[in-house]
Order: C-alpha cells, then structure tokens, then sequence
C-alpha cells in the first residue's frame, strides 16, 4: 500500500489556500463583532473583542436607517422596510430576467443549431465577452428617460433582459448536452415548440436555471450602482449602506452601527446560502437517456 507523500509543492499551495481563507473569513468576523461594540469600544480597542455586547445595535439601525429620495419635486425619506421592499422587487424581477432571457434564448440556438441566426447570436455572445463596453450610462439614461421607463422598476427588469454574458453558454452547453430523444419524444405525440420548450426542456435544466437564479440574486443584492444611477426615488439597502457610509449627519454613521448594518443586510443572503447551498455546489449539467 502506498503512502501519500507530502511534497513542498503541497505544503506551499495550502499555506496560500490557508491565507487565502483567512483573509476571507477574517472581515467578516471583524464585522460581526464590530456590529456589537460601543463607539468608546470601538476606538479603544478597533481588533479585539467587545468589553461589552451591544445587541441593540441592530434594532438602533432598524429604527433610523433612512435614505432621502427625490420624488417630483418633493424630497422624502425611505426607511428600512420600505427599502427592504424595495430591494425585493428590484433583486427578484432583474434575477428573472437576467435568468430567464438567455435561457430561453440559448435554447432556440442549442435547438436550432443549423439556423444562421442561431450562429450570429453565438457569435454576438462571445464578441461582447471579449471587447468592453464603457461610457454606455449617459446613453441609456437618455434612452429610459425618452421611452418613460427611467426609474422605475420595470424599466431596470428590461434592462436585464438581454441574452448577453456567460451564462448563456452555460445553458448552451446544458442544453447541448440533452439527448434530443426527450424533445423528438414529444413532437412525435404532437406537442409543439412551445409545449416542447416550457414542460419537456426548461423543466430538464431546472437545476442550472435555478443556480443561475440564485447567483444573479446575490449579484444584485449587493448592487447599489444601478439604483443609485437608474432608480433614485427607489432606494435599496445596499444603496442605502452606500449612503450612511458617505454620511456623517445621523446617529448610525459610526462604525459599529455601518458593520451593524452590514450584517443586517448579509443575513438574508445566509440563509438563502444555507437553505440552496447543494443548488449552487452541485452539478449545473444534464444529459443522457438512461435506457
């Protein structure tokens, strides 16, 4: 029997993995603990433990979190609920889009690879992968604005709407991978391309949609640049922490209360994590008939 043998190799890449960890896991703690010290604690004693747990903390920037919004011509204040609402509407619409547009799009490319378009609309993918896009904001903006669908929420969901991006490929390859016996099945008993596409295929990718799902849900969570640039009568809370970590004007605008807000904010994304997690570290492909 033979015996693993522990090279430097090996020890080198662990130590880095090692630090790698740490330098991850360490923010986070600092956060955690930070969020339940008092202002003197804090600048007493910025990396250690709190003298003291100060759990109302979290309650405290419940209560004043508060962002100020241009309505019209009338300027008013959102709380924490309402840009908690907020946040929902925005990360969940734009997660569908955002899944369900290349999904369906790389399906009529995967499904109909013989078709021209279906070769131009691969090609578009990859050539926006590779080439920058800068300087577009002004454009778009002046576009929504003309077409009376800048801020509001319909209007960021669209904007999601485009096929463009990695996870195209992604669900080009699932849907590359499927035997073409489920969909051939199906249209010998009369189904149609719809009926084909929305109970036979999409249901076969349900794992990979669902992953994407919840990878575009964390991405816009933590978004604060698109409703700070597109929706500025409707703050979320990231644009919200955004905002309290460049005031100083209110009472959560120290340290302990921002770390407070962090974790706040972080919870929903822990549980989503913990709830989904063999989702998104399972195997995203599918394939094969079994005989």
């Amino acid at each position: 029997m033979k015996k693993n043998k522990i090279s430097i190799l090996n020890i080198l890449l662990f130590a880095i993995l090692a630090i790698y960890s740490i330098s991850m896991i360490f923010p986070m703690f600092w956060a955690l603990i930070t969020s339940v010290k008092e202002q003197y604690d804090f600048l007493d004693n910025v990396l250690g433990l709190p003298v003291k747990v100060i759990t109302e903390n979290f309650a405290t920037v419940i209560k004043y979190f508060e962002v100020p919004a241009q309505q019209g011509d009338v300027q008013v204040f959102h709380g924490f609920w309402q840009m908690f609402l907020n946040t929902i509407l925005y990360v969940g619409g734009c997660s569908l889009t955002a899944t369900l547009i290349p999904c369906i799009t790389a399906y009529a490319t995967a499904k109909f690879p013989q078709k021209k378009m279906s070769s131009i609309i691969y090609g578009i993918v990859i050539v926006t992968m590779m080439i920058p896009i800068v300087g577009s904001y002004p454009a778009e903006i002046d576009m929504l604005q003309k077409l009376g669908l800048y801020n509001t929420l319909v209007g960021t969901w669209i904007q999601k709407a485009n096929f463009l991006g990695m996870y195209f490929l992604v669900f080009h390859a699932a849907f590359k991978a499927l035997a073409k016996d489920y969909s051939e099945a199906a249209e010998i008993d009369g189904a149609s391309e719809f009926t084909v596409m929305t109970r036979i295929m999409l249901p076969l990718v349900r794992n990979a949609f669902f992953t994407v799902f919840l990878v575009k849900f964390v991405e816009f969570w933590n978004d604060y640049q698109m409703p700070l640039l597109y929706l500025p009568s409707r703050p979320t809370l990231s644009f919200g922490l955004y905002y309290i970590s460049n005031n100083t004007a209110n009472m959560i605008s120290t340290v302990p209360m921002r770390m407070a807000g962090c974790i706040i904010i972080l919870i929903p994304i822990v549980v989503i994590f913990t709830i989904f997690s063999d989702k998104l570290m399972g195997n995203i492909t599918l394939g094969g008939v079994k005989g």
